[in-house]
């Protein structure tokens, strides 16, 4: 435990619980130092053993659902709701514990029911609005989250992540201009909204506004500076007209989150362009060993190998991407030019067979032996 004083707390709760075992505000404030501590499986215990022992207990039971639920043991989260379903079914809460229950199990249309129970129980209740929103938006119900998200607005005017949730909305369906006019609104709410002022970044991006695009990106790291997802998103932005200045982004992106593979691919692009193949082979090498189904960045790994003179590596590179895409007639093209280099004329005239029946039409062997 990093904190001496929490532990002290602790200790003398569990020793006044011990001295008064039915005392309520003592079983809660245990429970809240326990999560404090991060020992949430102490604490779901905890209030476990009070709702077997106590009276019924709100407070009891949606603590030891979130405790259970931040764990991830959503087998005991459901199972202490259902135990307590004919106690509360009449409390627009409990629909919304469980809704958020289920869409911790990826269960959208159950959460999307429950939030709407909640939302009958409680129709003034913005909480309700706004998460049946967020099951009808991982439904690709746009229209229909849009509308849950206004009047969740309408009962609570700054809630600001339901305006953001608007313009991810329209902007996955599409409809950048009204996208970026919802995001605009989110920042009138909140100018301090991190997540807003990236969206806006990517919409200015895609629009080929790249001014504007980096001021957004710039403006969430100094809102948050741990977003690998920002960080990354001003090094795309920067690659081609300050590449020095795009890979200290790209490096904060992948210092940020190790298993942005993205931010390799696009550092190894910047290293190939430049010519610094070892530092490019490095790169592409960190995505395929992250994702092996990159053949993208397995076909770059090949042809900066060739380039960096570790034909045998190249090669191995080039046969794993023809061999998972029988088709890419680029790989086979690279794949001859390095068994023509090796001196392997037979393969390499099969090679380039391969890469003219693909659409590589000027795929043609070297003559001569080795």
């Amino acid at each position: 435990m990093s904190d001496p004083r929490m532990g002290d707390a602790i200790a003398v709760l569990e020793q006044h619980l011990a001295d008064c075992p039915e005392d309520r505000e003592t079983v809660l404030e245990l429970a809240a130092a326990y999560r404090h501590a991060g020992r949430m499986v102490d604490a779901a215990g905890l209030l476990a053993r009070r709702l077997e022992n106590g009276q019924p207990d709100w407070e009891a039971c949606r603590g030891c659902v979130e405790c259970w639920r931040e764990t991830g043991r959503m087998e005991e989260a459901v199972a202490v709701l259902n135990r307590f379903a004919s106690l509360y079914r009449d409390r627009a809460e409990f629909w919304l514990l469980r809704g958020q229950v289920l869409e911790q199990m990826g269960d959208w249309e159950g959460a999307l029911r429950e939030h709407a129970l909640a939302e009958s129980i409680a129709p003034h209740m913005a909480e309700a609005h706004y998460r049946r929103g967020i099951a009808l938006m991982h439904l690709k119900r746009g229209t229909e989250a849009i509308d849950a998200f206004r009047q969740a607005l309408r009962l609570r005017p700054r809630l600001v992540q339901a305006q953001v949730n608007i313009g991810l909305v329209l902007e996955a369906e599409g409809r950048g201009r009204e996208a970026m006019e919802a995001l605009q609104r989110a920042l009138a709410l909140d100018p301090q909204c991190a997540e807003a002022h990236l969206n806006l970044g990517v919409l200015h991006a895609e629009a080929g506004q790249l001014n504007a695009a980096l001021e957004h990106f710039e403006r969430t790291l100094a809102l948050a500076p741990d977003s690998s997802e920002a960080a990354y998103n001003a090094g795309v932005v920067l690659a081609e007209r300050e590449p020095e200045r795009a890979l200290r982004y790209l490096r904060q992106a992948v210092a940020n989150d190790p298993r942005n593979l993205d931010a390799f691919y696009r550092m190894g692009r910047i290293a190939q362009q430049r010519g610094t193949w070892e530092a490019a082979v490095g790169f592409y090498r960190k995505v395929v060993e992250g994702d092996p189904g990159r053949d993208d960045a397995r076909l770059a790994l090949g042809l900066c190998c060739s380039k960096a003179d570790r034909p045998e590596e190249a090669i191995e590179a080039l046969r794993a991407v023809v061999a998972r895409n029988p088709g890419d007639a680029d790989a086979w093209y690279y794949l001859a030019v390095c068994q023509d280099k090796e001196g392997n004329f037979t393969e390499a005239r099969e090679a380039y067979r391969q890469a003219r029946e693909h659409g590589r039409g000027a795929a043609t062997p070297r003559e001569g032996g080795g």
